[in-house]
C-alpha cells in the first residue's frame, strides 16, 4: 500500500500551513488526537520527521519544506476539484456569493448592481462579504465566493481578473487650503505640504508611494491610514493634502468639507471582478458583472465633468 494518500497529505498541509495540531484540527474538523496519530504515523512510514516542537508552535524541518513544495500543484488541484464537487452538490440552488474589497463608496455602486440581479431573479440567494485582496485570494481559492470586486489585478496564476473600469488617483484637500483655488494639485506639493496618504499596504498606496518616488517627491509619511475611507475627515481635520481613488473621493463623509482635483501626473488604478482561472459563470454572476460594468462607467463620467 502506498505511504502517500491524499488523507495524509491534506493533514500533513493543514499542519505545515498553521504550525499547531489544534488548528489543523480545527480546519479539518477532525479531533485533535486523530490528527496526531495521523502525522505520527505517517512520519513514521516516511521515515523522518516532518515538524519540531518549538515552544508549543511546530516547525517544518528541511524535510517537510521539501515535501511541501513537491506537492503544492497538487493541493491546488485538489482545491479545484473541491469547489467543482461544491459547484455540483448546489446543482440548480441560485446561490451567488461575492466578496467587495471594502464598504462605504463603492458598496453603494454594488447595491444597485445587486437590486438589478434580484428584480430579474427574486428568488436568488445572495451572500455579500467584505474582505480585501489576500482575503479574496483565499476565499476563490477555497471555494468559498464566486466572485471577489472592487481590488487592481490580482497576482495569482488560478485567479482571472477581468478589468470593469479605469479611474484614476485624486487629490484631496480642505476647502479652505490655500492650493484648493488651483485647477490641479501639482504632485510636488506633496513635498512641500503636510500630507496624510494610504499606508503601503492598501489597495493603490503602492501604487501613489512610487509614483511620487518616481519624481523624486518624499512625502511626509509620519501619519497614514489603512482605510482609505478614513482619509476625507483626516484631510479636512489636520487641514493637508492625499491622494486618494475617485469613488472615495467624490463621496466623502458628510462632515468632511474637502475639495477633490486632479494631479498633474497620470496615476490610473483599474477597478477588477476576480474569478477562479477558467470557472464558467453563471448567468446572474455574469448580469452582476454586467451590470457594475454599466454602474461604475456612469460614475466615471459623472465624477469626470466634476474635474
Amino acid at each position: 500500500m502506498s505511504t502517500l494518500t491524499i488523507q495524509r497529505l491534506e493533514i500533513f498541509r493543514a499542519i505545515y500551513e498553521n504550525g499547531s495540531l489544534t488548528q489543523a484540527a480545527s480546519e479539518l474538523k477532525l479531533a485533535q488526537p486523530t490528527v496526531s496519530k495521523h502525522i505520527s504515523n505517517f512520519q513514521r512510514t516516511l521515515g523522518f520527521d516532518l515538524f519540531v516542537n518549538e515552544k508549543g508552535r511546530l516547525r517544518p524541518t528541511v524535510e517537510a519544506d521539501a515535501l511541501y513544495q513537491e506537492c503544492k500543484d497538487m493541493f491546488d488541484q485538489l482545491e479545484h476539484i473541491d469547489q467543482s464537487v461544491q459547484s455540483l452538490r448546489r446543482g440548480s440552488e441560485q446561490i451567488l456569493r461575492v466578496m467587495i474589497v471594502v464598504p462605504g463608496a463603492q458598496l453603494r455602486l454594488f447595491s444597485d448592481a445587486i437590486r438589478a440581479v434580484r428584480d430579474r431573479w427574486p428568488d436568488i440567494n445572495l451572500i455579500v462579504s467584505v474582505g480585501g485582496r489576500d482575503t479574496q485570494i483565499w476565499k476563490l481559492r477555497r471555494g468559498e465566493i464566486d466572485l471577489g470586486i472592487g481590488t487592481p489585478k490580482l497576482p495569482h496564476p488560478d485567479i482571472e481578473s477581468v478589468v470593469l473600469t479605469t479611474l484614476r488617483m485624486v487629490g484631496i484637500m480642505p476647502i479652505t487650503h490655500e492650493l484648493a483655488t488651483q485647477k490641479k494639485v501639482s504632485v510636488s506639493d506633496f513635498g512641500k505640504y503636510p500630507s496624510i496618504l494610504p499606508s503601503e499596504s492598501t489597495l493603490y498606496g503602492k501604487l501613489i508611494l512610487r509614483t511620487l518616488e518616481h519624481v523624486g517627491v518624499v512625502p511626509d509619511t509620519r501619519i497614514s491610514a489603512d482605510a482609505p475611507s478614513q482619509l476625507p475627515l483626516l484631510v479636512d481635520s489636520l487641514e493637508c493634502l492625499s491622494i486618494l481613488d475617485m469613488i472615495t473621493a467624490f463621496h466623502p463623509p458628510k462632515d468632511a468639507a474637502i475639495k477633490v482635483l486632479p494631479l498633474d501626473v497620470s496615476m490610473d488604478y483599474n477597478v477588477c471582478v476576480n474569478r477562479i482561472q477558467g470557472r464558467v459563470l453563471t448567468p446572474q454572476a455574469e448580469f452582476l458583472i454586467e451590470k457594475l460594468r454599466e454602474g461604475l462607467l456612469q460614475e466615471k463620467q459623472r465624477m469626470e465633468r466634476q474635474l
